[in-house]
C-alpha cells in the first residue's frame, strides 16, 4: 500500500507541475509575449532633418529635432543618417504653442500655467514611399511661477515627452 500511495503522490505532483506549465506559456501567449522586434524588419537607418515650424517662437524646431535623434540612437535598433544614405525619413512640423495661465495672484501676475506643444509628423520608408507611421500628438504640461518653473522649463518638457511619444509610435502594433 505504501509504494501504491507514493506512485499516487507522484502522479499528482506531475500533473500538477504540467498543470502549472501550461497555465504559464498560456499566460505568456495571452499576454502578446513575443521575443520578435518591436520595430519594422528591413529598416535600419533614418534620417530625421531639422523640423519644420509654423509657431512663431523660433528654436523649438532644433530642440524637439535634437531630442528626436538621441531618442532614436537610443531607444532604437536605428542609426540616424543622412538622407541620401538612409532607408527612412522621419519629418515633421511644430503647428503650435499654446501658453494658458490657470491661476494669477492678487495683481494678476501669474502663478500657474500650462503649456501645450502640438506636431505631426510623418514617418516613410525612403526605398517604397510607404508611410510607416504618422501622427499629430500634442502635449501639455502644467507649471508654477512660485516653484521656480518657467515657461522654457515647461516647453523643455513638453519637447521631450513629444519625442518619446513619437520614437515610441516607431514600435510595431502588438
Amino acid at each position: 500500500m505504501g509504494a501504491r500511495q507514493e506512485e499516487g503522490t507522484q502522479a499528482m505532483k506531475t500533473r500538477a507541475m504540467l498543470v502549472a506549465l501550461v497555465l504559464v506559456v498560456g499566460t505568456l501567449a495571452g499576454c502578446g509575449y513575443t521575443t520578435s522586434s518591436l520595430h519594422p524588419a528591413g529598416i535600419r537607418t533614418v534620417a530625421i532633418p531639422i523640423f519644420q515650424s509654423s509657431e512663431f517662437r523660433r528654436g523649438l524646431e532644433y530642440e524637439l529635432t535634437r531630442e528626436l535623434v538621441n531618442l532614436v540612437e537610443l531607444r532604437t535598433p536605428y542609426k540616424v543618417t543622412s538622407q541620401e544614405r538612409a532607408d527612412s525619413l522621419l519629418s515633421g512640423t511644430v503647428l503650435n504653442l499654446q501658453q494658458t495661465v490657470l491661476t494669477e495672484d492678487e495683481d494678476d501676475v501669474t502663478t500657474e500655467a500650462q503649456v501645450t506643444l502640438q506636431v505631426v509628423y510623418e514617418w516613410k520608408d525612403l526605398r517604397t514611399g510607404k508611410v510607416i507611421r504618422s501622427g499629430r500628438p500634442h502635449y501639455a504640461w502644467y507649471y508654477a511661477t512660485s516653484e521656480g518653473q518657467t515657461l522654457r522649463s515647461a516647453q523643455t518638457t513638453a519637447i521631450r515627452k513629444l519625442a518619446e511619444a513619437i520614437v515610441e509610435d516607431m514600435e510595431e502594433e502588438w
